[in-house]
C-alpha cells in the first residue's frame, strides 16, 4: 500500500511539474501570439504610461528638492520617517564585478531588505545597482544606483540597458504572476529574455508564494523557504534554499525582564500577505482579556479599514497604531511585545518572524505557509483564517508566563541556528562565485 502511494505521489509531482512548464510555454506564447487586439491595448496603455511618465518627469525635474523629500517623509504616515541609507563596504578587489538586482518595486519589505542585506554583505566583491518597474514612489532606501525601467515598448530597451550596465550576473527577485497584473509579468519576462539575449549569470529569487518564472537559462532558483520550493517550484538540480538572514546584531535584547500583556505585529498592510480579517485577532483578544494592549506597526491599503474597525470595537486607547518605522527603531517596537502575532494567510517565509524570534518573543501564527517550518511547536499555532481560534491561543499563552519564557529562549536558540545574517551572506557570496567560476550563457 504504502508503495502504492509513494507511486501516486510521484505520478502527481510529474503532472504538476509538467502543468507549471506548459503553463510558461503558453504565457510566453500568448505574449507573441496576441496580435492586432494586443496592439490596440498596448498602445492604450504605452499612450497613457507616456502622459504619466512625462507628468512625473517634469514634476521631478522642475519642483524643488525640498518639496519631493517632503513628500517621500509624509507618505509613509510618520512624518519624522527618513530612508535607510545602505552601508557598503570599501572595495577588497580592484575590479568587481557587476550584479543588477531586478525588482518591480524597492518598497519596504523582506524581498527589499534581502537585497539590502545582499548588497551590504557582499559589497567588498560586487558592485550592486537595482532596476524597478517603476521609481516614483516614496524612496525607502538610499545609497546604490537606482534606475527605472517602466512602460518598456520591447525587451530590447532592457537589453540595451544592460549592456550600458554590463552586469556579470542578473538577480530578479521575482514577483511576476499574472495574477498581480500583466504589466508586472510582462515586465519580468522582458527582463529574463533581454538578460539571457545579453549574455549574463542569471539568479531568480523565489521569495514569494507563487510558481517562478521558468527557462533552461536560469542557472539558480533561490527558494527563501523550503515550502516555497516543494510547493511553487519544480524539481532541478538549480534548487537551493537560502532561508533570509536577520541582523541579529540590531534585532537583540538584553538580558531583561520580558514585558507583559502586550501583543503586537510588523507587516505592510496589504494584500499579498494580510486581509480585512487580519486585525480581528487584536480585537478578540482584547475584548478577552481587557489588560492586554496592541501594537501595530507599519501601514498600507488595510490601515484605515483597521483604525475604524478598532474605532467601532472602542478599543483605540488600547491598540496603537505606528505608521511605517525606521528600519532601525524596529527593535525598540520589538522589545515593548510579548507575543508576536502572524495572522496571515500567505507567508513564504516572513523575515518579521525570526526578528522577534531572536528577541526573545513568542510567535502566534496560523498555520500557513512556511510559518510551521520556521516556528515548530504546536501550541503556537492556530487553523488558517480562525481567528478565535488565534485569540485562544494568545490568551493562553500570556497566562502562561513559564510557558512564554520557554518559547522565547527555544526561537532565540533556533533563529541563531537557521536564520542569521551571516549565513545567508556566505550563501549568496558562494552563490555568486560559484556561477562566476562558470563560463557566461551563451
Amino acid at each position: 500500500m504504502h508503495d502504492a502511494n509513494s507511486s501516486y505521489f510521484k505520478f502527481l509531482q510529474e503532472e504538476l511539474l509538467q502543468t507549471r512548464l506548459q503553463r510558461q510555454q503558453l504565457e510566453e506564447e500568448l505574449e507573441q501570439h496576441m496580435g492586432f487586439s494586443k496592439a490596440l491595448r498596448h498602445a492604450w496603455a504605452y499612450g497613457l504610461g507616456a502622459l504619466r511618465l512625462r507628468a512625473q518627469r517634469f514634476y521631478h525635474r522642475y519642483f524643488s528638492a525640498e518639496r519631493r523629500q517632503r513628500r517621500a517623509w509624509q507618505q509613509p504616515g510618520n512624518p519624522e520617517y527618513t530612508p535607510y541609507h545602505i552601508e557598503l563596504m570599501p572595495p577588497a578587489v580592484a575590479k568587481r564585478k557587476r550584479v543588477v538586482h531586478a525588482i518591480a518595486s524597492f518598497a519596504v519589505g523582506g524581498s527589499q531588505q534581502l537585497i539590502v542585506d545582499i548588497m551590504e554583505g557582499s559589497s567588498d566583491l560586487y558592485e550592486h545597482q537595482v532596476i524597478l518597474y517603476n521609481d516614483y514612489e516614496s524612496r525607502y532606501y538610499t545609497g546604490v544606483p537606482i534606475t527605472e525601467m517602466a512602460y518598456m515598448r520591447h525587451t530590447d530597451e532592457a537589453l540595451a540597458l544592460f549592456r550600458e550596465l554590463k552586469p556579470d550576473i542578473v538577480h530578479v527577485h521575482y514577483w511576476g504572476n499574472r495574477q498581480n497584473g500583466y504589466e508586472h509579468w510582462r515586465w519580468y519576462h522582458q527582463i529574463f529574455e533581454a538578460a539571457f539575449a545579453y549574455g549574463a549569470h542569471v539568479i531568480e529569487n523565489c521569495n514569494n508564494p507563487i510558481v517562478p518564472y521558468l527557462h533552461e537559462k536560469i542557472e539558480r532558483y533561490a527558494y527563501v523557504s523550503k515550502y516555497a520550493q516543494d510547493y511553487f517550484g519544480i524539481p532541478s538540480p538549480n534548487n537551493q534554499v537560502v532561508y533570509p538572514g536577520s541582523n541579529f546584531s540590531v534585532f537583540t535584547r538584553p538580558d531583561e525582564p520580558m514585558p507583559q500583556d502586550c501583543i503586537g505585529m510588523v507587516y505592510r498592510l496589504d494584500r499579498d500577505k494580510l486581509n480585512a480579517e487580519s486585525i480581528d485577532v487584536f480585537i478578540k483578544v482584547i475584548q478577552r482579556r481587557p489588560q492586554t494592549k496592541a501594537l501595530i506597526v507599519g501601514k498600507g491599503y488595510y490601515d484605515e479599514l483597521y483604525r475604524q474597525k478598532v474605532a467601532d470595537a472602542g478599543l483605540t486607547d488600547k491598540i496603537e497604531f505606528t505608521g511605517v518605522i525606521p528600519y532601525k527603531e524596529l527593535p525598540n517596537y520589538y522589545r515593548r511585545m510579548s507575543v508576536f502575532v502572524a495572522p496571515v494567510h500567505k507567508e513564504s517565509f516572513g523575515q518579521v518572524t525570526p526578528f522577534a524570534m531572536n528577541m526573545r518573543i513568542p510567535v502566534a501564527a496560523y498555520e500557513v505557509g512556511a510559518l510551521r517550518e520556521i516556528l515548530v511547536n504546536d501550541d503556537v499555532f492556530a487553523p488558517a483564517g480562525d481567528s478565535d481560534a488565534l485569540a485562544d491561543t494568545i490568551v493562553r499563552l500570556l497566562d502562561q508566563p513559564t510557558r512564554l519564557k520557554e518559547l522565547g529562549q527555544f526561537n532565540r536558540e533556533r533563529a541563531q541556528r537557521f536564520f542569521s545574517l551571516e549565513a545567508m551572506v556566505n550563501a549568496y557570496r558562494e552563490m555568486y562565485a560559484e556561477l562566476l567560476a562558470q563560463p557566461q550563457a551563451t
